[in-house]
């Protein structure tokens, strides 16, 4: 077997086909059928309504057909999506209610941490063909995210960054189609908890790195940590409204860390 290092990059240089056929030769004339992952999952559960005891929805069909009826148009079949179905309203409520049953059990999250991917990443630029932008590249962008991801939610629950997990909790999202990122909810140990001003700072600090110290995160932190320039310098700014910056920027410089009865930063 080849090297699989080199079968798990984002692309792929060779694609294998299998051809039927009586004498073993290539067919003349080839078409290759490419279809969307989830269209046999749906095809599944469209023809297989039975199974799903779609029968026991019977008062609500006769309410949407006699909604349809009001409005003078005629009620087509209705498909129900069960809970099995990823992106399902059903699947939607039970990871909600998932969730919350591990809060009821595991207490509080006590952090919350957004993790966002960065088009130029050094594994994605690498990867691309002559004349491409992360953009051409959404398989790309998936598949180095999902890595990336695996590594962050490993360091926090394997390696303890933050201190001894009891649970987690995330969803990915994107935006407007684009780019991923990931909101993560983290349940600590009673004993890894930040209960005042010194545990919250050995975590995050708002400070800016010093750039003769270490110029490699200060060039991070000033590129994609700092927020604005809004307010006065720039009304057009998307988080401007009614004149002002809707997250309460600038805000007053403070020596320490302080904590406010809401929560809110």
């Amino acid at each position: 077997m080849r090297d699989q290092r080199r079968y798990n990059l984002p692309r792929a240089y060779e694609v294998a086909a299998v051809f039927f056929g009586d004498n073993g030769e290539v067919p003349k004339y080839r078409h290759v059928a490419v279809h969307s992952r989830g269209q046999n999952r749906l095809a599944f559960h469209r023809q297989n309504q039975k199974i799903l005891r779609v029968e026991l929805y019977k008062g609500l069909m006769d309410h949407l057909a006699s909604e349809a009826a009001i409005q003078g148009s005629k009620l087509r079949r209705i498909i129900i999506l069960p809970s099995s179905f990823q992106g399902s309203s059903r699947a939607m409520q039970q990871n909600y209610q998932d969730a919350m049953g591990i809060v009821q059990k595991c207490g509080k999250p006590g952090l919350f941490i957004t993790f966002t991917c960065n088009p130029r990443w050094k594994e994605i630029e690498e990867q691309l063909f002559p004349g491409q932008t992360s953009s051409d590249r959404p398989d790309l962008i998936a598949r180095v995210f999902r890595l990336k991801l695996k590594q962050f939610i490993d360091d926090i629950v394997r390696n303890h960054i933050f201190g001894r997990t009891v649970a987690h909790l995330f969803v990915i999202e994107f935006q407007k189609r684009g780019l991923p990122h990931c909101h993560t909810l983290i349940i600590l140990t009673n004993e890894s908890k930040q209960r005042d001003s010194n545990s919250v700072d050995r975590i995050v600090s708002s400070e800016i790195p010093n750039a003769d110290q270490n110029p490699q995160l200060y060039e991070i932190v000033k590129s994609h940590m700092i927020h604005g320039p809004c307010g006065v310098l720039n009304k057009n700014s998307p988080c401007m409204e009614d004149g002002k910056c809707t997250k309460e920027f600038p805000k007053e410089f403070r020596n320490e860390t302080a904590s406010n009865k809401d929560g809110y930063p």
